[in-house]
């Protein structure tokens, strides 16, 4: 078994200065002069001598006075010293009550004031290790928190995101059966046309010149109509192929061309402006080396769609009050990409009506909106905002009233040492 090597069970020797050496030396010093005077005052009484008999019991009764006094000064010492080793060894329970009201007093009054500031000093340091260990728990905990809050808000946007998707796949359907109807009934009617004229050119002898030419205006005029029906509605279903492909998805993280996407998103957001007549000047700063980024492309194409689509609104309301005024206006787009540090960022910018600057810090707020009422519900960037912070990532527009309008997207690139292996 080993030997106990605790503070408590080893053994101090002793100084030689130590106040325990000299109070058991002055005590047996005092000792032998005792036994002396014993000696002394024994032969004494056996050599009848009554002087040296008062002298010597007046001798035994001082060294025995002084003995006594010694031995309780030596015995207080030694409980001081001893008071002082436990409270090196750290024992501060230990503590010794001496009566009296000299020097041993006094050093026993210090010593105690010495135990009670060093148990303060445990107490306040002990204090201090647990306010330190609560504070790592509760900063353990807004960690927790915050990962809590960032999860409730990812399954939030993407509970929003699925039902947008299904309510866009929904309409998608919904719209594809009566532009199906649309196409069948332009190509019977396109038939029918053809064989009206044909008829027409069968019968022309039997109809004057002006009729025969009203007649085969009004044949042009359908002819011409049906083609533009025809084309209309082959771009009518473009955009609802497209709105479907969007709705479609299992919202799943994989690389995606981030360039890719934005260009494709860009030209899906164009079809919706092509009819208004808005010719747009895109101008394309789009780095190569932004390459793939793992996204959920549903998600990130919702985004772009929707910024690009602002964007050609702000420029085709103000090509309207431009034109309303006599002036000029040529619509102009930014798309500008780029990888630096470790982020990848997208900037999207218009030179078209512009945000109003007391309306900068709402505009990612669920139902603000500053189109007219009826062109919108606000929550196209408030989506836009929920799904980059679904990627760990931010957005921010600046804006001038009637300049410009820049929104830009930063995505943090994953950490390659954090990878699982």
């Amino acid at each position: 078994m080993a030997p106990d090597t605790t503070p408590s069970s080893r053994e101090h020797p002793i100084s030689r200065f130590s106040l325990r050496r000299k109070s058991v030396q002055v005590i047996i010093a005092m000792t032998g002069i005792l036994v002396v005077s014993v000696i002394l005052l024994v032969e004494a009484v056996s050599a009848d001598q009554s002087t040296l008999v008062v002298l010597a019991a007046v001798c035994l009764g001082l060294v025995l006075f002084t003995f006594y006094r010694l031995v309780r000064t030596g015995l207080r010492t030694v409980a001081i010293e001893l008071w002082i080793r436990h409270m090196g060894e750290g024992n501060l329970d230990y503590t010794v009550d001496l009566a009296g009201n000299d020097e041993v007093n006094e050093a026993a009054e210090a010593l105690e004031q010495l135990r009670q500031r060093s148990i303060e000093a445990l107490q306040l340091d002990l204090v201090r290790k647990l306010s330190e260990d609560l504070q790592e728990k509760n900063n353990e905990l807004e960690r927790v928190l915050s990962e809590l809050r960032r999860t409730q808000d990812r399954m939030v946007v993407r509970q929003k995101l699925v039902e947008l998707g299904e309510l866009t796949a929904g309409v998608a359907h919904e719209i594809r059966n009566p532009l199906n109807f649309m196409r069948n009934f332009s190509e019977s009617s396109e038939e029918l046309v053809g064989e009206l004229r044909e008829a027409m050119q069968q019968h022309s002898g039997d109809l004057d010149e002006r009729t025969s030419a009203v007649i085969a205006g009004i044949i042009d005029d359908l002819t011409e109509n049906l083609l533009r029906i025809r084309s209309h509605g082959d771009r009518a279903e473009r955009i609802v192929q497209d709105m479907a492909t969007i709705g479609r998805g299992g919202g799943k993280p994989q690389p995606v061309a981030i360039n890719d996407l934005l260009n494709d998103r860009t030209l899906i957001a164009f079809h919706s402006v092509q009819a208004e007549g808005l010719e747009i000047e895109v101008h394309r700063d789009c780095d190569p080396d932004v390459g793939e980024m793992e996204v959920v492309p549903e998600e990130m194409g919702r985004v772009f769609l929707n910024l690009v689509g602002n964007a050609c609104f702000a420029m085709d309301e103000k090509r309207r009050m431009v034109e309303q005024d006599g002036g000029s206006y040529q619509p102009a787009l930014w798309l500008e990409t780029e990888r630096t540090g470790g982020e990848i960022v997208i900037r999207i910018r218009d030179n078209g009506t512009g945000i109003p600057p007391d309306s900068m810090d709402k505009i990612f707020n669920p139902f603000y909106t500053t189109k007219p009422s009826g062109t919108g519900v606000g929550l196209g960037l408030s989506l836009c905002s929920d799904v980059v912070r679904q990627h760990s990532g931010s957005i921010t527009a600046e804006s001038e009233p009637g300049e410009f309008t820049e929104m830009t997207i930063r995505l943090p690139l994953p950490d390659r040492g954090s990878g699982s292996g």
